[in-house]
């Protein structure tokens, strides 16, 4: 036995034989592209299989408590990301910078999911250029006039850290109609939503359910 051998679990040396590699000394099912495959439908035959010889022996309870069990240790690994997400997106959002600056709109297009994504650029106090998403995502009926060029007023967080995430319309353009917002990479890594569609911005003003630290 090697010194490999001796530090890595049975577990791990039989997942290494089956999944690791590649060519033709691959192993079989990696080769085929079927390990994925047979490991989960392998998985399901058994537990169909242990269902069967359940009921078949009158183990309803106990196969009623074995599926209980099974949730249960699926769920729990989950609870503290799902925690930690809720307490995430429910704090306020980062100081904002209240200096209006203009930024020119680089691409407005539909991302991967068929939602928006309107990039811009602009720059800093310093005269260093950035580029960002807009917050706000806009109503269709507003769309076309987000074309390659133009140029609208924004705000953007205070911290340089975010200066590449997104930024906000400001008041002077309280008359586009937005419909969703979005905060990738604020907090989380995606963040956004729906609103009903209207003028305004839904981060600044008085109302909003978002707040920013001062």
């Amino acid at each position: 036995m090697t010194e490999k051998d001796r530090e890595e679990s049975l577990i791990e040396r039989a997942a290494e034989k089956l999944l690791v590699g590649t060519g033709p000394k691959a192993p079989f099912l990696i080769r085929h592209d079927r390990a994925i495959p047979v490991i989960v439908f392998g998985a399901c035959g058994a537990f169909a299989i242990l269902v069967m010889i359940s009921i078949i022996q009158g183990w309803a309870q106990v196969l009623m408590w074995i599926v209980i069990g099974i949730g249960v240790v699926s769920v729990l690994p989950a609870i503290p990301g799902f925690v930690g997400m809720y307490r995430a997106t429910r704090g306020p959002l980062p100081a904002l910078d209240r200096t209006p600056r203009t930024a020119r709109v680089t691409l407005n297009a539909e991302d991967a999911d068929g939602g928006q994504t309107i990039l811009v650029e602009y720059r800093d106090e310093e005269g260093k250029g950035h580029d960002a998403q807009l917050a706000d995502l806009i109503h269709e009926s507003w769309e076309d006039r987000f074309a390659p060029g133009t140029r609208w007023q924004v705000y953007t967080f205070r911290s340089p850290e975010l200066a590449d995430s997104v930024v906000f319309l400001t008041e002077a353009h309280d008359e586009v109609w937005r419909d969703g917002w979005k905060l990738d990479g604020v907090r989380i890594g995606g963040e956004g939503g729906p609103l009903k569609p209207g003028p305004g911005s839904s981060f600044l003003r008085e109302d909003s359910k978002w707040r920013f630290e001062s």
